[in-house]
């Protein structure tokens, strides 16, 4: 295991993505009975095998599908059946910069899909334009997002913040600068 950036968490080095761990790309499915029962006993199957080996460390994203609804079936379950303990993970989201109503109903979106009180790892997605930092941080007339989060953060709903980037050096460079990211 590794410090994780600024934060005091032990992360794995071999951590559960769940970008492909879904059955539908998009908003097609909307609530776990939806699901095919094979796709999700292999998902369980898949996260109980990851856990087995000292894999704690589940990365989702709103962005990805019905990934979160199916996440908190598992989580609901594993928890209540006391196979593995909420405090004995770490779990990620992410979500993509919109303007801040969208942004929050995203978010709240994923708390309800997850089926969490709080996430250990809060990730802006994809911060790739230089109108992605703006949003996050000078986004004019309407609220920034780090201001978003930050509220989350003191709601204990949130426990670290960070980002995810396809961008240009130089924009990285400038969200590091922020000192905000974890």
């Amino acid at each position: 295991k590794v410090r994780f950036g600024k934060t005091n968490i032990e992360m794995p080095i071999v951590t559960l993505g769940c970008m492909r761990f879904q059955q539908a790309w998009g908003d097609s499915i909307t609530n776990i009975d939806q699901v095919d029962k094979k796709c999700q006993d292999n998902l369980v199957s898949i996260f109980r095998r990851a856990i087995d080996l000292g894999i704690n460390h589940i990365e989702t994203a709103r962005g990805y599908g019905c990934s979160e609804i199916q996440l908190g079936q598992v989580f609901t379950k594993l928890f209540e059946d006391g196979e593995v303990k909420r405090e004995d993970l770490i779990i990620q989201t992410k979500v993509n910069p919109s303007d801040s109503k969208t942004f929050r109903a995203t978010l709240e979106k994923s708390f309800k899909n997850l089926r969490l009180d709080y996430i250990d790892l809060f990730s802006f997605h994809g911060l790739n334009m230089d109108s992605h930092y703006d949003r996050v941080f000078n986004n004019g007339d309407d609220e920034n997002l780090m201001d978003v989060i930050r509220e989350y953060q003191a709601a204990g709903k949130i426990r670290h913040v960070g980002f995810s980037t396809h961008g240009r050096a130089e924009l990285i460079t400038r969200l590091i600068e922020t000192d905000q990211f974890e």
